[in-house]
């Protein structure tokens, strides 16, 4: 039991330690903040950090005396801000997550121009990975380590066939995260997710797949 009992103190140590990472402090004892989409009870601001992490629309928090508020984007930029209690306001840090690897089901061009840093949604601009089309289709991207993925970004292919994309899962680690089901076709657009894992997997149930470049952010 006591061994335990410190196994369970090094995991809330490092998830600690983790959470001083995803956010920085953008106001300090501020008498206004963005109205909250969410009122939480919590220990510290670390984890109330924690708490916006794993929130799909969380973009801040504001911290005073045990409340944790949570605030979207939308709060953040809409003025005035409603007045509070002296607060710490804190940001959420957005990082890039990096691709080692990947692979895909079948190849009609290499799948490492999804991940190649080239936003070119041109399928003539040599940047975008395409697969045949034997259903189901998938591409996979493998990341650097295990990490939280909140969501990730997609460059569709324009000039053809955008509507290609319009229905797909998204999946970490073999689990769903996302469902996709577009009424319109999109050019750019960002997926919520909010799973931890090292692969990311888009799977086509209906079509080619095309992507000409994924993004994915903590």
């Amino acid at each position: 039991r006591m061994r335990q009992v410190f196994i369970l103190s090094l995991l809330i140590s490092v998830a600690l330690c983790t959470a001083t990472k995803l956010s920085y402090i953008e106001r300090h004892q501020s008498a206004v903040a963005p109205a909250a989409s969410k009122v939480l009870r919590s220990r510290n601001s670390r984890s109330c950090a924690m708490e916006c992490a794993l929130a799909a629309d969380c973009f801040g928090f504001s911290w005073l005396e045990g409340l944790c508020r949570l605030f979207s984007w939308s709060a953040f930029v809409s003025q005035p801000w409603q007045s509070s209690g002296l607060c710490d306001l804190y940001i959420r840090k957005i990082e890039r997550l990096q691709f080692v690897g990947c692979e895909q089901s079948s190849y009609s061009s290499n799948c490492g121009r999804a991940i190649d840093g080239n936003r070119n949604q041109s399928f003539s601009g040599i940047s975008c990975t395409q697969t045949t089309n034997n259903l189901p289709e998938w591409w996979e991207g493998q990341l650097a380590a295990p990490s939280l993925i909140s969501y990730v970004t997609i460059y569709n292919r324009q000039g053809c066939c955008p509507e290609r994309l319009n229905k797909f899962s998204l999946q970490v680690d073999g689990v769903e995260c996302n469902q996709v089901n577009l009424a319109a076709p999109f050019s750019v657009a960002n997926f919520t997710c909010n799973a931890f894992g090292s692969k990311i997997r888009v799977v086509n149930q209906h079509d080619y797949l095309t992507i000409c470049e994924l993004e994915a952010y903590n």
